[in-house]
């Protein structure tokens, strides 16, 4: 049996522990008591997920990382047709955030995003979606936790829920190109451009080329001056966006000369630059003629030089070198790896002992590829990856044994503060 004064110390220990224990679960933590926020935007609301559940029927509904299963509900309904973005970026915990349509949980469908995620301008712990947003429609909104974040980070807290118009870009117009500058790298044999956009609201101005031949209609601008000679790939990399690029120069609309025909819509472009010149590239979206609108969403637009080096062969004169059959293999070397694991992509920048002939490259377990210096990937899988590339000179001949860069692409630490 207890002393007395035991006793009060025990009872006293749990009267401080009830609070956290016992606390109530917040009223709008069943789908059915949702908490409505119509009315204009911008909208912001406060709220906890602190003691709440996951109630029978509902589903992660794909969210991007694992719920905790404290999940609480909102429901806004637009008044107009418009792009909007649904964030908790002033949250202190980290958390995870669905949009959905539909009347009931088992009802409930996933609205396709044009940004799922953490985007740039949102602070360590939030969460945002981005979508085309309907007149007259209701969205049910669902914020969690995120039980993904290494290492193991809180699941419940302060929510700070916002609703608002996605601005239009600053670099929409070509007047408003955003200029970008390249980092050196290598002692200025790479370098490297790498800035976030979006183009949500970007429109296609009067007398605007067709990019890459695709009508498109969301071109967002960006001015960059070449800082050496040499083969650039300008890429376009977004989850959402399905980009097309044109590369000019030009000071106006009227007054462009494109200096690159891309052959594909595949958001990327290889083109030889010339040190000191100006280029203004667009970056535009796909247009769908059955939604009858360009492609939209949050992008990352890179820029990759490669800087030729000397080959100590263009000295010997052509005639003094003897004409006979070409038996030595080149030998590859890797000069550069840029790898990004927190954007799930690398890069490598490689070169061949001879000057002529070309590269055969292969990540992991896909098939062997032509390829160019910088090989790009992007949208890599969590955990190790291997790639090989193999330099082929003009007669043949196959570099025996393929340079390797070995890698891992895994979540980054959380960030602490805010």
């Amino acid at each position: 049996m207890f002393a007395s004064g035991a006793l009060s110390v025990a009872v006293a220990g749990l009267l401080m522990l009830a609070p956290a224990a016992f606390a109530a679960a917040p009223a709008n933590d069943e789908f059915a008591n949702r908490i409505d926020l119509s009315g204009s935007l911008p909208i912001e609301k406060a709220g906890t997920n602190v003691a709440a559940t996951q109630e029978v029927g509902e589903h992660p509904h794909e969210f991007l990382y694992e719920p905790a299963e404290h999940s609480v509900w909102f429901s806004w309904e637009a008044e107009d047709t418009e792009w909007v973005t649904v964030s908790t970026c002033g949250s202190d915990f980290d958390t995870l955030v669905g949009v959905y349509s539909g009347s009931s949980l088992s009802l409930l469908e996933k609205v396709v995003p044009g940004n799922e995620g953490t985007r740039f301008d949102c602070g360590p712990g939030g969460q945002q979606v981005t979508f085309r947003a309907l007149a007259g429609t209701t969205y049910e909104i669902r914020v969690d936790g995120n039980l993904s974040p290494q290492p193991p980070a809180a699941t419940e807290g302060s929510i700070a829920l916002e609703i608002v118009s996605t601005p239009a870009p600053g670099n929409d117009d070509f007047a408003d190109a955003q200029a970008v500058t390249s980092e050196s790298l290598e002692g200025g044999t790479f370098y490297r451009v790498d800035v976030p956009g979006f183009n949500w609201n970007a429109t296609k101005e009067l007398g605007e080329p067709a990019h890459a031949g695709d009508q498109g209609g969301a071109s967002v601008w960006y001015f960059w001056t070449a800082p050496a000679s040499g083969e650039a790939s300008v890429v376009a990399v977004s989850g959402a966006l399905e980009a097309v690029l044109g590369v000019y120069t030009g000071t106006s609309l009227s007054e462009l000369t494109p200096v690159a025909t891309p052959t594909s819509f595949s958001g990327k472009v290889d083109v030889q630059v010339t040190a000191g010149t100006a280029y203004r590239i667009a970056v535009d979206g796909m247009f769908d003629g059955g939604a009858g609108m360009a492609s939209m969403g949050q992008l990352t637009f890179l820029i990759y030089l490669t800087v030729p080096q000397p080959d100590l062969q263009t000295s010997i004169p052509f005639e003094s070198v003897p004409s006979v059959a070409d038996q030595a293999a080149p030998r590859t070397t890797i000069v550069r790896r840029d790898v990004r694991p927190g954007k799930r992509r690398a890069a490598f920048a490689f070169r061949s002992s001879e000057t002529a002939g070309k590269f055969l490259c292969k990540l992991d377990t896909r098939k062997v590829a032509s390829c160019a210096p910088p090989k790009a990937y992007f949208g890599l899988a969590s955990g190790s990856h291997v790639f090989k590339v193999r330099a082929v000179d003009a007669a043949g001949n196959a570099d025996p044994t393929p340079a390797v860069a070995r890698f891992s692409i895994s979540r980054p630490p959380r960030r602490t503060g805010r």
